[in-house]
């Protein structure tokens, strides 16, 4: 009763926040000596393919090994009749909510990791979600990890506390690691430390898979500037980066040019090599998808 009373007025307060971004004196206005921009980045990929086109270009002139992933809309539909999701996840149905992004997601996932009972996997960023479980109880994978922030730091059973880069699980200890919409919240060098710690629990021939892997034409933060200021969070901005402001409800979200996959991801595995994949036909499965791209990492 009390929730119902207070959301309303809390949103109304942070729209009205919002609303005034452009001249609020406690927000920024400018970040490295550029203007801060409104808006999503991926709205402009989403708007118009062709800057893909040019990505994809930049990346093979940066050697970076790219290819092209089509989803198997039929494959997707015969995992969520596997999976049985509980109908509190996103509500449950496809066309709910989010539901049939975050589960369009598990399901690629599931595409690039051979998931077998003898594995060890973690998913990182994991919050709520029913993916490990589901892991265990479509694919048979006995040791599962469930890494995040919000839970007590350290290692409880199957899950892990703290930061993702502070897992404490041994060097070349597992076979497959996912993130789903998740590393782009990693604020400062955390991204970085992350990075650092895949390679080195990795086993020989591990893969960790990031979806989406949020990626554009030019390095952007974006923040939601009335939701930091109301929840009294002061964000990591990267000074190297473009700032944007969304009224999305979050703290952080990291888009990363081909600059940047070099020198916060690839530079912090020197084990591992890594493979960005461009999904095709996203928006065949959902009119509202945003799976643009993949990152894959495997130990050499």
């Amino acid at each position: 009763m009390i929730k119902a009373i207070v959301k309303p007025v809390y949103n109304a307060m942070h729209n009205l926040l919002y609303a005034t971004s452009g001249i609020n004196p406690f927000f920024k206005h400018t970040h490295n000596n550029k203007p801060v921009v409104k808006g999503f980045v991926g709205d402009d990929h989403l708007a118009d393919p062709t800057l893909d086109d040019v990505l994809e270009k930049q990346l093979l002139h940066a050697n970076i090994p790219v290819s092209h992933f089509h989803i198997n809309i039929n494959g997707y539909i015969d995992y969520l009749q596997k999976a049985n999701y509980p109908s509190d996840y996103y509500g449950g149905q496809p066309g709910q909510n989010n539901f049939t992004e975050k589960t369009l997601e598990h399901f690629v996932g599931t595409c690039f990791i051979p998931f077998n009972r003898d594995m060890v996997f973690m998913d990182v960023a994991a919050c709520t979600s029913p993916f490990s479980s589901i892991a265990q109880k479509v694919f048979g994978v006995q040791k599962v990890y469930q890494q995040d922030l919000i839970y007590p730091k350290g290692i409880n059973g199957n899950k892990i506390g703290g930061y993702a880069h502070e897992t404490t699980l041994p060097s070349n200890s597992v076979d497959a690691i996912t993130l789903h919409c998740s590393l782009e919240h990693f604020e400062g060098d955390t991204d970085k430390l992350f990075f650092a710690e895949v390679n080195r629990i990795l086993k020989t021939g591990g893969k960790a898979v990031i979806l989406p892997f949020y990626f554009a034409h030019t390095y952007t933060i974006h923040i939601d500037p009335a939701f930091n200021l109301l929840r009294n969070h002061h964000p990591i901005i990267d000074a190297e980066a473009d700032l944007h402001y969304c009224n999305w409800y979050q703290y952080h979200s990291r888009h990363y040019d081909v600059v940047q996959v070099q020198k916060r991801i690839a530079s912090q595995m020197p084990d591992c090599s890594i493979k960005l994949f461009r999904v095709d036909n996203f928006r065949e499965v959902w009119d509202k998808s945003y799976l643009r791209w993949i990152l894959e990492i495997t130990k050499n």
